[in-house]
């Protein structure tokens, strides 16, 4: 008599598909871990290319969602031909770059999933520290390099009143009165 065995269930698992690079064409299936992409041997990923830096991105799983963050690459990571700054949520078709490398993301469990567009993700953050948008946190860093509201707005290619409103936001958040009370406040709370 032979005996049945009982099928497996299937689980569709994300995927990353090279198209360019030495890794073009391949699939790196992410399974609920946390990776390093970087030209470092002890990357999770190695991308082997020159212009990428050593440890240039991670990939995580955030509440059932894929985030990738840009660790201070010198080429910048990008989603969709956007450079990223910060944690930013993945979706099915996504493009990822790493520099020059591209590849796609697919999700088949989120494929027929609609995008939301009011998720927010929170960067980790010291007890008591507020809560900075990525914006807000590159003003902040070049308030403390000593730029003008112009020259920050040039860097950032926005308006000098958008500067000024986002650092309004930031003396608010952070309970001062000016630039110099904010670039203290943070440096005081580990933020710069």
């Amino acid at each position: 008599m032979v005996q049945l065995q009982k099928a497996q269930k299937i689980v569709p698992v994300p995927t990353l598909l090279f198209s360019d690079g030495d890794l073009s064409g391949r699939v790196v299936r992410l399974e609920g871990m946390t990776a390093t992409i970087g030209r470092r041997a002890t990357s999770d990923l190695v991308l082997d290319d020159p212009r990428v830096s050593r440890t240039h991105a991670q990939l995580s799983f955030e509440h059932g969602i894929v985030v990738v963050t840009d660790l201070g690459s010198s080429a910048g990571t990008t989603l969709n031909g956007e450079r990223i700054v910060g944690a930013t949520a993945v979706n099915h078709g996504d493009t990822i770059g790493f520099g020059p490398i591209r590849a796609r993301f697919e999700d088949p469990a989120r494929a027929s999933i609609p995008e939301d567009p009011t998720l927010v993700l929170d960067a980790p953050r010291a007890e008591g520290q507020p809560h900075l948008s990525p914006r807000q946190q590159q003003v902040l860093l070049l308030m403390a390099e000593g730029l003008t509201n112009s020259e920050i707005g040039a860097k950032l290619g926005v308006t000098e009143r958008t500067v000024k409103a986002y650092a309004q936001e930031l003396y608010d958040k952070l309970g001062v009165r000016n630039r110099a009370g904010a670039v203290a406040e943070a440096a005081r709370l580990g933020m710069l």
